[in-house]
């Protein structure tokens, strides 16, 4: 692997502390010659982990978000010849319990009581949802805390129950419609104005301060390119994803897909 100042070349600086924790991970594995667990990730932080670590046969990496196509998950870091196994991951998923034909629940109602236990972020990975029913995956080492802990949600009562087979887990419902926009530009300004329908002034004054964050790092820099992958969130707004390049015009603007998630 390249030193800290080789790497840093090749991001941006509020990911230099990210990769310096990966280098960290990686330099524990070799040393100890065990596998180490990251607390969850977001998917900017995966593709970081899969640039450094990369075809290196030293060290494997693979990742787990307790279901398939989880956004957040955990990476465990391992010897070339580890075996690495689900349980490796170390993921406990809960079924919420609760009376839904009287109440209803939110996700920010979910996240917000089990931020309010004390526990870190990224000690909880996905909440998803289909048709009222509620799931979340944490780190197993906080998951009897909050078992024992946690039995209301937003105005309702809740049980929560744990899930011990991969079966048992509810396909998800994607909250992101698909889009097409035309941009003069792949600023980050100009990706927000677009896809919230904003002026690009108001994108840019949301920007610099602070409401708007990119791969969920706060970014000020209303100049900065974006790239296929890149995921930006406005505070009040939503979410916009970058998905791809589509064509460019013949006045030189650029067709682009997106996603995009709007506040309710």
């Amino acid at each position: 692997m390249a030193d800290k100042n080789q790497l840093f070349q090749h991001f941006h600086p509020e990911e230099h502390a990210f990769v310096e924790k990966v280098t960290d991970w990686f330099n524990t594995v070799i040393d100890q010659y065990a596998p180490v667990v990251t607390p969850f990730l977001n998917p900017r932080e995966v593709a970081i982990i899969t640039m450094i670590i990369g075809n290196n046969e030293e060290v494997k990496v693979d990742f787990f978000g307790g279901y398939p196509g989880a956004e957040n998950q955990r990476a465990v870091l391992a010897p070339g010849y580890y075996d690495i196994q689900p349980s490796d991951f170390e993921i406990v998923a809960f079924d919420i319990h609760y009376a839904a034909k009287f109440n209803s629940i939110e996700h920010r109602q979910i996240l917000g009581t089990l931020l309010g236990q004390g526990v870190e972020r990224n000690r909880i990975g996905d909440i998803i949802q289909a048709k009222g029913d509620w799931q979340f995956f944490v780190d197993a080492k906080i998951a009897d805390f909050l078992e024992f802990e946690v039995d209301k949600m937003g105005g309702s009562k809740v049980k929560l129950v744990r899930i011990n087979q991969a079966s048992q887990i509810i396909q998800p419902i994607s909250d992101w419609k698909p889009m097409e926009v035309t941009l003069s530009s792949l600023r980050f300004d100009t990706f927000i104005s677009e896809g919230f329908r904003i002026p690009r002034a108001k994108a840019k004054l949301l920007i610099e301060g602070g409401a708007a964050k990119l791969n969920w790092g706060q970014v000020l820099d209303a100049k900065r390119p974006l790239s296929p992958g890149d995921i930006a969130s406005v505070r009040g707004y939503g979410r916009l994803k970058y998905v791809a390049t589509l064509m460019e015009t013949k006045k030189g603007k650029i067709r682009v897909q997106i996603e995009l998630i709007k506040n309710k």
